[in-house]
């Protein structure tokens, strides 16, 4: 079963794939990984935090996604370090704002700053952020605010990182007009930088998109994603990745896991962070276990979100000794993936109550 697969990953983590290219090094990751029980007895812990939190009303897939989030840290859910936030929010926001007026944004959102520090400080940085990515003419919307709320923390005039930002969005929107959209916003921000390489990883977008197509991966929002994704590491082409990503897939559905659209994001932030063979079989193993318990039962399609969250954590925890910049790549590859799961559950939040209004 694992024959080609392992030979794939051998390419990647051995002598053709040069030192640094791979976020994840070699450790033993049984060793390391939270036990399971443990891990869902936190995640059922902190679903019950959350739900009485938001009240019996919250959609349930916000829910999941916030007790998720914590769980993949290893932390309990605090409604008072949350609830600072929110006031945060609201202190420096009128009641009509984009903050306010949409609860799952701001739900949202104070999940992302939680525990980052100072509540009013965290709320006026991503205001500001807010307001420089107005000035580069992106749309004023809740994917801007998500796109604020993991600006990337580099030195330099985030001006021009909005104003690269914006020729990325430009150079994506000629390739594909159809599918390229205020969603896309986080993307285009995360991948940003003061270098302007918008023309080349847009070009480089497309090539993966269109190989990716090759193998009857399906045209879509979700295969636009995932060709975003892929450019995380560099703006040029990296011949291994489309491979690699066919190869995960071929391995997550040989472990029963059942792949959607939705989850083809997911794919590439597995490539990206480097998993190799052995935990794959972890990852999946895993989603074995979360698919027995009863928080799941109707949003089975949720679970390997959260396994791929708790994965790229605990990623950032085995290397912290390591060199710096790795962890730090981690990291950005985190908020991207955060940024991923808040934009797609909006979106099917979203969907569901027009689906259920036109009944």
């Amino acid at each position: 079963m694992q024959g080609a697969f392992h030979k794939t990953f051998q390419k990647i983590h051995d002598k053709q794939i040069p030192k640094g290219d791979c976020l994840v090094n070699d450790y033993e990751i049984r060793r390391l990984f939270m036990k399971y029980k443990d891990f869902i007895a936190l995640f059922e812990g902190n679903f019950e935090k959350v739900k009485t939190y938001l009240g019996w009303s919250a959609d349930k897939r916000i829910v999941i996604m916030m007790a998720s989030y914590y769980t993949a840290k290893g932390k309990v859910f605090s409604p008072q370090s949350f609830n600072e936030v929110i006031e945060a929010i609201k202190q420096q926001t009128k009641w009509y704002h984009t903050l306010r007026t949409s609860v799952n944004l701001q739900n949202s959102i104070a999940m992302l700053l939680d525990g980052k520090g100072d509540a009013t400080t965290l709320i006026t940085d991503l205001l500001a952020n807010e307001e420089v990515l107005k000035a580069a003419k992106f749309s004023r919307t809740q994917y801007s605010y998500i796109a604020a709320s993991v600006f990337p923390k580099v030195e330099g005039n985030k001006a021009v990182i909005a104003e690269n930002a914006q020729k990325l969005y430009k150079a994506i929107r000629k390739h594909h007009p159809f599918l390229t959209s205020n969603e896309d916003i986080p993307y285009v921000v995360l991948l940003s930088s003061g270098d302007d390489t918008s023309e080349v990883r847009a070009e480089t977008m497309n090539r993966y998109y269109k190989e990716l197509r090759k193998f009857d991966f399906y045209i879509g929002n979700e295969l636009q994603w995932l060709s975003q994704i892929l450019t995380f590491h560099s703006a040029n082409y990296v011949e291994h990745l489309v491979p690699y990503v066919v190869e995960i897939r071929k391995q997550l559905q040989e472990n029963g896991i059942k792949l959607k659209y939705m989850h083809y994001p997911l794919l590439g932030f597995v490539a990206v962070a480097g998993v190799k063979s052995d935990q794959i079989e972890e990852l999946s193993q895993l989603y074995k276990e979360l698919s027995q318990i009863k928080q799941f039962r109707w949003y089975k399609d949720a679970i390997l979100s959260v396994v791929v969250q708790k994965l790229l954590n605990d990623h950032v925890s085995i290397n912290e000794s390591h060199e710096m910049s790795i962890v730090t790549s981690l990291e950005a590859l985190i908020q991207a993936e955060q940024a991923m799961v808040i934009t797609a559950t909006m979106a099917a939040v979203v969907a569901s109550s027009s689906s259920s209004s036109s009944n």
